[in-house]
């Protein structure tokens, strides 16, 4: 097919737009290269980048469980592993499918708390001691003014702190008790509600068998109410466990508010008058026997109820006890003081006995040759000895004077 050539061969050429069309068509052909460069390494840091991105979007979800705490972690909303392997246990690395994939359920391990408070306390009111404040013509609103009834109908109130972690310490029972927690309760704060709501009641129930009186004496059951926390607990398969409950403020009607009073200031005058008595009898004891009162005085008991039940080996037994402790130096005071007495007595009892017996030996041979003589003289000295006693008054009668002594009445008279 012949080609129309715009240009006739014998035609000459324009040398100037030659170079023009040749100088347009090098250009062109540098620029598409240019442009077919620049899109490669464009499309090849793309590629690098996207690689990068893909591996830190795998390894994004890298987690470390720190101390106090376990964890679980679901996959589409079911937890991986089983039993134990479902379990995270403080430390790592561990690895999972980023959010919304994998889910890691971080569940603390310590001791944690709920007040119940606003259920049996009232809104309006600080920590005051009576509910009743109330004026007249106003009525008790529940949903304001909480409160609870006792076992002879009294309204009260009453804050409680309840205290509960996760069930088990780190065994198998903890691991189950995380799954258990995983699987019925989901985060701590949906358990801190659970445990308010059972706990309100499980209070409800106590104080409707406790009396007024021994609500206000602070005599609530509050073991009972942990166990019944716990087999609620146990029941819902929460995973959880109560340490402890404890009450730490009460309240009751103000027309009951007097009375209270008054047996509180009797009780308080008691434990008083308890303890200035026994005070004084430590005090009176320790002034009697020193700082071994509290020995000797269980010798003694002991040695007393050895006597009551007539066991002779017991008694026997007690008293050397008692003896070996009043012996001892441990007793000291006025029992200490009327023991170094006895002992002084008793030395100086044997010296005179010791002296009598010396003295009648001496005597004995003079009696068997001058047996009056000795009789006359021993009276003397014993007449001499009585008058002579500062005790004894001497009353002497002029001769020929009679003395007339009133000794009383016959029957007086012994």
């Amino acid at each position: 097919m012949p080609v129309n050539d715009p240009q006739p061969k014998d035609r000459p050429a324009n040398s100037y737009l030659d170079n023009v069309t040749a100088s347009g068509g090098t250009e062109a052909v540098s620029s598409l290269d240019s442009l077919s460069r620049a899109l490669g390494v464009g499309f090849r840091i793309l590629r690098v980048l996207m690689v990068v991105l893909a591996i830190m979007f795998c390894f994004s979800n890298i987690y470390w469980i720190p101390e106090g705490m376990v964890a679980v972690q679901t996959r589409f909303g079911r937890i991986v592993g089983d039993k134990d392997a479902a379990v995270r246990l403080p430390g790592g690395p561990y690895l999972a499918i980023p959010y919304p994939v994998d889910n890691i359920v971080r569940i603390p391990t310590g001791i944690r708390k709920v007040a119940v408070f606003n259920a049996f306390w009232s809104e309006t009111d600080t920590f005051a001691s009576t509910i009743d404040d109330r004026p007249e013509t106003e009525s008790l609103r529940p949903g304001v003014h909480g409160s609870l009834l006792t076992a002879d109908k009294n309204i009260v109130q009453g804050i409680w702190i309840v205290h509960y972690k996760l069930d088990g310490g780190g065994d198998a029972r903890s691991r189950a008790a995380a799954v258990d927690f995983v699987r019925h309760v989901g985060s701590m704060e949906r358990a801190g509600e659970i445990i308010r709501r059972v706990a309100q009641s499980a209070i409800v129930r106590v104080i409707a068998q406790t009396e007024v009186a021994d609500f206000v004496a602070g005599k609530i059951d509050n073991p009972a109410i942990k166990h019944l926390i716990t087999t609620r607990l146990d029941q819902l398969h929460a995973g959880l466990t109560v340490t402890g409950v404890t009450a730490s403020q009460y309240a009751v009607p103000k027309i009951l508010m007097g009375d209270f009073q008054a047996v509180n200031q009797a009780e308080s005058q008691k434990a008083l008058s308890i303890e200035k008595a026994s005070r004084r009898r430590v005090s009176t004891l320790s002034e009697l026997a020193g700082s071994g009162w509290q020995d000797l005085l269980e010798a003694i008991e002991a040695h007393e109820q050895a006597l009551e039940k007539g066991d002779r080996a017991a008694e026997k037994a007690a008293f050397g006890a008692a003896k070996d402790i009043l012996l001892a130096g441990d007793v000291g005071g006025t029992v200490r003081q009327m023991r170094d007495e006895a002992k002084s007595e008793k030395t100086a009892t044997i010296q005179r006995a010791r002296a009598a017996a010396a003295r009648f030996t001496k005597l004995l041979p003079e009696y068997d040759q001058h047996g009056e003589i000795l009789k006359a003289q021993l009276v003397q000295d014993s007449i001499r000895k009585i008058w002579s006693d500062i005790t004894v008054d001497a009353l002497y009668v002029p001769p020929g004077q009679k003395l007339v002594l009133d000794l009383g009445r016959p029957e007086q008279i012994k």
